[in-house]
């Protein structure tokens, strides 16, 4: 309990000091950016989304009926390193980042009854791109001029939800959750000649608001079959709403001379409605696979009431496999060791010039068990998505993501 405490104020204290890396994919200026489908290490090895697991050893964010599954206190956090390549067809480029991913603790209340509490601290989406422009020359001045365009920040929630196991095993699950954020664009136009002064542009939205997600999974359908080697059998379904968000805007201009407010105000931003649906069974009780779908209509997004060409509705579909080994007395730690790997295909929301933009990826990862219940989580994804053609930009893309699952009994009555 006091080593849960321990790192959980150290998380706290580093969520507060974080900053977005200006090194990312510059298709993330479109909309709220790349979205985040999940940020434990568990999850990214599996493909992201597992909306029918059921597990005792993680905390699964997509679907808060999975809670039912949590046995003892447990606490998880994870931080990542993503490197990125950007080609087209003029030249090349690497960018490297790291950044905390967030936290999640949840709270078995009743076992019987499948009633869970959680709750967490989890990045939504990211902003993330520095692009130079070409250079610009003004025969009036005998000058030229380069326009370097960046973006950085995000969106993140803060989370609280439960979840109950209905009669017949039926999983259900909710949270209430608080979504906020910055997205600061800033264009910064730099003259070759030293006697004009360079100007910087910024535009910067602050987004608030409440959302809540849904969920629900079926009981052990294998049950149904009667089947020898296949066990845990469920569906699993989720529904992520997100609330008209209240969002403060400010335009800076910023010269050598002084800062000048251009304009302020508040407006609207509607992000649509997210739906996931998974499969998930287990083979000869060790083997497990789950495939699953999430489908999000972007091209209904709206920012102070216009909606953008360059978004187009996403689809996301994965695959993941496990091996959990039986554990015995006796078995030793690398025995011990949790496999995972994933696959997905993602029909993202961007849509550049009408060419959409699709992105494939693997990944793979284990989980090492420290002591009973606690493991070090390690995974690695590599990612594909863009084209060289039609002047667009292709990116290769892979992140490795640490992260700890820590679990301890709390609340235990002792006999006298």
């Amino acid at each position: 309990m006091k080593l849960i405490i321990k790192i959980l104020s150290i998380i706290l204290f580093v969520s507060q000091i974080v900053i977005y890396g200006q090194n990312g994919s510059s298709y993330s200026r479109i909309g709220i950016g790349d979205i985040l489908y999940s940020y434990s290490a568990s999850e990214l090895a599996i493909g992201q989304l597992g909306s029918s697991l059921t597990y005792s050893s993680s905390i699964n964010i997509v679907n808060p009926a999975s809670w039912t599954g949590i046995n003892r206190t447990r606490f998880e956090t994870s931080i990542s390193y993503s490197g990125l390549y950007i080609s087209d067809n003029n030249s090349k480029q690497f960018n490297g980042k790291a950044q905390f991913s967030g936290f999640t603790l949840a709270f078995p209340i009743s076992d019987s009854n499948g009633i869970g509490l959680a709750l967490g601290l989890v990045p939504y989406s990211m902003v993330s791109y520095k692009v130079l422009g070409n250079e610009n020359y003004l025969p009036a001045t005998n000058d030229s001029y380069q326009v370097t365009y960046q973006g950085q920040g995000g969106l993140s929630k803060t989370f609280i939800g439960a979840s109950y196991k209905l009669p017949f095993d039926l999983n259900i699950g909710a949270s209430l959750e608080y979504y906020f954020g910055s997205l600061d664009y800033t264009s910064n136009a730099s003259f070759t000649n030293t006697s004009d002064i360079s100007t910087l542009y910024k535009r910067s939205y602050q987004p608030n608001g409440l959302g809540t997600t849904f969920g629900i999974i079926t009981p052990d359908l294998s049950k149904l079959f009667h089947s020898q080697s296949v066990s845990n059998l469920r569906l699993g379904l989720s529904l992520n709403y997100i609330s008209t968000l209240s969002t403060d805007t400010l335009l800076t201009s910023t010269s050598a001379v002084r800062t000048d407010t251009i304009g302020e105000g508040t407006t609207q931003m509607k992000i649509p409605l997210r739906l996931t649906a998974g499969l998930s069974f287990a083979l000869d009780q060790k083997y497990i696979f789950s495939f699953d779908a999430a489908t999000q209509a972007w091209s209904q997004y709206s920012f102070n009431g216009i909606q953008s060409s360059d978004l187009r509705n996403a689809l996301k579909l994965s695959a993941g496999f496990e091996f959990r080994p039986k554990v015995d007395i006796g078995t030793t730690a690398w025995e011990q060791i949790i496999w995972r790997a994933g696959f997905s295909y993602e029909q993202t929301q961007y849509q550049i010039n009408n060419v959409g933009i699709n992105q494939f990826s693997v990944s793979g990862g284990f989980s090492y068990p420290l002591s009973y219940a606690n493991t070090l989580d390690i995974a690695v994804q590599y990612s594909t998505r863009g084209t060289k053609q039609s002047g667009l930009i292709k990116e290769n893309m892979f992140k490795l993501n640490f992260g700890l699952s820590l679990g301890e009994l709390w609340f235990l009555r002792h006999e006298e």
